[in-house]
Order: structure tokens, then sequence, then C-alpha cells
């Protein structure tokens, strides 16, 4: 894959990662609409110098951050702004979030593996699905739209129930 692509590949996959970040340290969505379109550029401008060894969103977090205090500077000459050791309470406390949210995310996916099919596909038309995807399913199948959402609630019950069991198991029960 030429380095274009897989930067466009990686970017892709993880802006939302890193504009939610960003959203949460930045108190105007116009200002960290702006934040989060200057670390793509800088992104972009780095690439060349990227360990393609090592996490891409780390490492995109780090230009995500430094680009907030540079926003930041700019800023405190015209309003009050969080202070340093907030933001950075901030950034340590959006570290452990992720890591924690990696791993309910990796526990979700064990759990959705073990559904039965007819379950997976029930979630995948859900949540994957194009608007009216379990109408749609309703008039396919002959079941009744209310049938499906109830299936819907108990699948939710139960992933979450696994989710949970399994958090408990790594010793993580508070997460």
């Amino acid at each position: 894959m030429d380095q274009t692509s897989e930067f466009v590949r990686l970017w892709t996959q993880f802006h939302r990662d890193v504009e939610r970040y960003v959203y949460s340290m930045v108190p105007r969505s116009a200002d960290a609409a702006e934040v989060v379109q200057v670390v793509s550029l800088k992104l972009w401008e780095k690439w060349e110098n990227y360990d393609q060894e090592r996490p891409f969103l780390p490492w995109a977090m780090r230009f995500a951050y430094l680009e907030i205090l540079k926003w930041r500077q700019r800023l405190a000459r015209e309003r009050l702004v969080f202070s340093d050791e907030l933001l950075q309470q901030l950034h340590s406390t959006h570290e452990e979030l992720d890591s924690l949210m990696e791993v309910r995310r990796e526990i979700l996916g064990q759990c959705l593996e073990r559904l039965n099919e007819e379950d997976q596909e029930l979630i995948r038309l859900r949540y994957t699905g194009r608007h009216g995807a379990i109408k749609e399913e309703a008039e396919r199948t002959g079941k009744k739209m209310h049938k499906l959402y109830y299936a819907l609630e108990r699948i939710r019950v139960a992933l979450l129930n696994c989710i949970e069991l399994n958090l408990k198991r790594r010793g993580m029960a508070d997460a």
C-alpha cells in the first residue's frame, strides 16, 4: 500500500477518536473543528517521519494535544481558558478512558461472536444497516417490528452482561 493510501486509511480509521478528544478539551465546537483540521494537516506534513511499527492513534493524539496547547496559548490573550493543570488532568483521564474503551470494544467483539447468527444479523442490521433496515427485515421475515425491537433489547442486555462479566474476570469490575 502506498504511503498516501496508508495515511488516509489510518486517519479515516482514527479521526473520530482524535475528534472526540479535541472536542472534550476545546469548549467551542468551531474552535475544536479548527484544531482537528490543523491536526490532520500536521499529521500529513509529518507522515514521512511516522514510525509505522508504532500505533497510529497515540501518535495522532500527541499532535492533537500539542495543537490544543497552541490553540490555548493563542486564546489566552483573548479570554479565560482551562489551566495547564486541568488540561493535563483531562489529557490523562482521556488516555485512561481511551484504553478502557479499547478493552470494552475488544470484549464486545468477543461477545458479539458468541451470539447466534440470527442475533448477529439483527445487530448488524440495526447498527450498520441503513435507516429502515429493521422495518425491511420485519417485512422480509413476516415478523412484527416490535418483536424485532424486543429481540434487540434482549440482545443488548445479553451483550452488556457479557461485557460486565468479562471485565470482572479481568479485574476491571468498576470499569
